[in-house]
């Protein structure tokens, strides 16, 4: 479980990742045209798939009391802020299902999945570009020349669509795809600043 927690500790600062400075710079240079409907779905996860959907896959998780508070939030349709859920794929789902794969994480808002991404074992990747290679031969996805660096310290790269983020990465020879709605995200953080902003302005020296 430690590779769990490590893997997708970009989870918890979710809230950026639709919104940093380098998207408003490369948004025109993506060509494509993916949305959250035509996004992939990985290993039966995609974007959009509601709580019970991913409960489905991960059945195990269910079992774990340390996990209740998280998914009866998760299970929440009125829920705004995203909720982050973490599983053990050969504990938790089908292990036949998931081979290769360490460990997966998705944070849940308003019932629904808003973000998923899934670490891999077994096989080395030299590069990002070959790790890309392979996504893009698998999931039909455009190639190496559409996607842009990202602002991960390890070697990782993005693709940016139209309210979809897809990052691909590796660390220590492994590989990672995390798949976003960057359109929920972006909303939230506006709301947020929205917000602030009357804070500030209902302030009464």
């Amino acid at each position: 479980m430690k590779k769990l927690c490590i893997a997708f500790i970009s989870i918890a600062s979710v809230m950026v990742s639709g919104v940093s400075p380098a998207s408003n710079t490369i948004s025109a240079q993506s060509r494509c045209a993916l949305t959250e409907a035509t996004s992939p779905t990985i290993r039966g996860l995609k974007l959009g798939m509601t709580t019970q959907q991913l409960l489905a896959v991960f059945p195990g998780i269910t079992k774990r009391i340390e996990m209740k508070d998280a998914i009866d939030k998760a299970k929440s349709v009125g829920r705004v802020e995203a909720v982050q859920l973490a599983f053990d794929p050969a504990a938790d789902g089908d292990a036949k299902q998931f081979v290769g794969v360490e460990s997966v994480a998705a944070a849940v808002a308003g019932g629904r999945v808003v973000e998923f991404g899934l670490q891999y074992g077994g096989a080395t990747w030299r590069t990002v570009d070959e790790w890309i290679a392979k996504l893009s031969e698998t999931l039909k996805l455009s190639d190496s020349s559409d996607w842009v660096t990202g602002s991960n310290e390890n070697p990782n790269k993005v693709l940016r669509c139209d309210g979809v983020e897809i990052e691909a990465a590796i660390q220590g020879g492994g590989a990672s795809i995390k798949v976003t709605n960057s359109g929920y995200f972006k909303a939230y953080s506006d709301q947020g600043k929205a917000a602030e902003e009357k804070k500030r302005r209902d302030v009464k020296p």
